[in-house]
C-alpha cells in the first residue's frame, strides 16, 4: 500500500517540476517548426485561458477522491464503471508513448550540452536520462521532492535570465503584431499549435496518480493545483514571448532544442544550458514518478501482471519502475528505427489525456450542485470539444486501447 508522505511544499514543487521542463524547453521550437512564430505564440496564450476551468475540475475531484488511479478514476466515474479498465489502458498507452517523447527532448538538450551531433546522440542521451531518473525514483519520493524544490528555483532563474536578456527584443517584436495578422491565422493551424503546446500543460493530471501519497489531501490538493498553475502560467507566457522575439530577430528557435539559440555564446550560456538540463532531469523524475503510479494502478486492476503491483518496504513500486524502463527503451528504439517524427508522439499523448479530461469533466458535472460550479463545467467542456475535434485518424490509438482494456477485464485474463 502506498503511504502518505508528500507535504504541501513538496507537492507544489513536484507539480511545477512535473509540468515545467520538456514543455518549456522543447515545445516552443516544435510549435514554431510545425506552424509559424505568431501562431505558436497565440497557441500558448489560448491554452493558458483554457486551463483554469480544467484546473478547478481536477482540484475538486482530487480533493474528493485522492487515489493512485488519479485521472483514470475520474474519467471512469464520468463514463461509467464499465469503462474503468479501458480508461486505465488509455492512460497507460498514452504514457507509454509520451514518456519516450519526453526523454527525447531531454536527450536533445543533453547532446547540445555535450556539444555532440544531436542527430546521432539524442537517442543514446534519452536512454541515459531514462535510466538515471528511474534510479532516482527507486530511491524514494522524499528525495524527489527535495530535488524538485531546488529545481523550481532554478526554473525561475533561467526564465528570468532569458526574459531579461530578451526584453528589448520582446518589446520590439510585440509592437510588430497587428490584429489583421491574428484574424488571418487559419483555425486548423491555431488548433495544431494549441495541441502541441497543450503537452506543456500536462503534468497536473499525472500528479493525480500520486494523490494517495499526499498528506491532508482535502486541504493540500487544491492548493497544490492553484499555486503551481499560477507559477507555471507566468513562466510559460514570459518564455513564449522571449522565443517569439528571438524568432523575429532571425534566430533559429525551431526544433526540440531551439531554446539553445537564445543563450549567449561563452561560459554564461554553458552554465545556463547545464541548469536547463538539470531542470529536464528533475521534470523527468516527476513524470517517472507519476507514470509508475498509473501503471501500478493498472496492475492492481489486473490489467498487467500482479507481480508489478508489489511495493518494497518504503512503499515504492520498484518492479514497476524497472519494467517501465524496459518499455520506454523499446518505444524510443522504435521511434528511432522507423523514423517517426516526434511531434506525432506528442499529439498521441495530448489526445489520450484530452480524452481522459472529457470523462473527468463529465464526472465533475454529475457531482457538483451549485450553478457556478455547473458553469465551470460547461466552460471546461467547451475547451475539451475544441481541443478534441482535430485529431483525425489518430483517434484509432486510444479507441483501440479502450477496447483492449474493457476486453481484458471482461474475459478476466488481466494479471495472469
Amino acid at each position: 500500500m502506498l503511504k502518505p508522505k508528500i507535504t504541501l511544499l513538496n507537492g507544489v514543487a513536484i507539480a511545477i517540476s512535473m509540468v515545467v521542463g520538456s514543455g518549456l524547453f522543447g515545445l516552443p521550437g516544435l510549435a514554431i517548426q510545425t506552424t509559424d512564430t505568431l501562431t505558436a505564440l497565440l497557441g500558448w496564450g489560448a491554452v493558458v485561458l483554457f486551463m483554469p476551468a480544467l484546473i478547478y475540475v481536477f482540484s475538486w475531484l482530487g480533493s474528493r477522491y485522492p487515489s493512485s488511479e488519479g485521472i483514470s478514476l475520474y474519467a471512469s466515474k464520468g463514463l461509467g464503471e464499465w469503462s474503468r479498465a479501458g480508461i486505465m489502458m488509455i492512460t497507460c498507452g498514452t504514457l507509454a508513448v509520451g514518456m519516450p517523447a519526453f526523454f527525447l527532448v531531454g536527450g536533445s538538450y543533453m547532446a547540445a550540452l555535450l556539444e555532440v551531433d544531436t542527430a546521432k546522440w539524442t537517442v543514446p542521451c534519452a536512454l541515459i536520462l531514462a535510466v538515471m531518473t528511474t534510479l532516482i525514483n527507486i530511491r524514494g519520493v522524499e528525495k524527489l521532492g527535495t530535488i524538485n524544490k531546488v529545481v523550481v528555483v532554478l526554473v525561475l532563474g533561467v526564465v528570468v535570465y532569458i526574459c531579461i536578456r530578451s526584453l528589448p527584443s520582446i518589446t520590439q517584436a510585440t509592437d510588430s503584431i497587428y490584429w489583421s495578422q491574428v484574424i488571418a491565422i487559419p483555425l486548423p493551424q491555431l488548433w495544431l499549435a494549441m495541441s502541441i503546446v497543450f503537452w506543456a500543460f500536462q503534468g497536473w493530471e499525472n500528479m493525480t496518480f500520486g494523490f494517495e501519497e499526499i498528506e491532508n489531501p482535502q486541504r493540500n490538493i487544491p492548493l497544490i493545483f492553484w499555486l503551481s498553475f499560477g507559477v507555471v502560467s507566468i513562466i510559460y507566457l514570459l518564455f513564449a514571448l522571449a522565443v517569439f522575439a528571438g524568432a523575429q530577430q532571425g534566430l533559429d528557435v525551431s526544433g526540440l532544442n531551439g531554446i539553445v539559440s537564445l543563450l549567449p555564446v561563452g561560459i554564461v550560456g554553458r552554465v545556463v544550458l547545464v541548469v536547463m538540463v538539470g531542470i529536464l532531469v528533475a521534470n523527468a523524475n516527476a513524470w517517472v514518478f507519476g507514470s509508475s503510479r498509473a501503471f501500478f494502478s493498472a496492475a492492481k486492476l489486473g490489467l498487467l501482471p500482479k507481480k508489478l503491483s508489489v511495493v518494497n518496504r518504503q512503499g515504492i513500486p520498484v518492479s514497476m519502475l524497472i519494467a517501465l524502463l524496459g518499455l520506454y527503451t523499446v518505444v524510443i528504439a522504435c521511434l528511432w528505427y522507423f523514423k517517426i517524427e516526434v511531434h506525432y508522439a506528442f499529439l498521441l499523448t495530448t489526445q489520450g489525456f484530452i480524452i481522459l479530461y472529457g470523462g473527468a469533466v463529465v464526472a465533475y458535472w454529475r457531482e457538483v450542485k451549485t450553478w457556478w460550479q455547473k458553469a465551470i463545467g460547461i466552460i471546461a467542456g467547451l475547451s475539451w470539444v475544441f481541443l478534441m475535434q482535430g485529431f483525425g485518424w489518430l483517434i484509432i490509438y486510444p479507441l483501440g486501447l479502450m477496447v483492449l482494456g474493457v476486453g481484458l477485464e471482461r474475459r478476466g485474463i488481466g494479471g495472469k
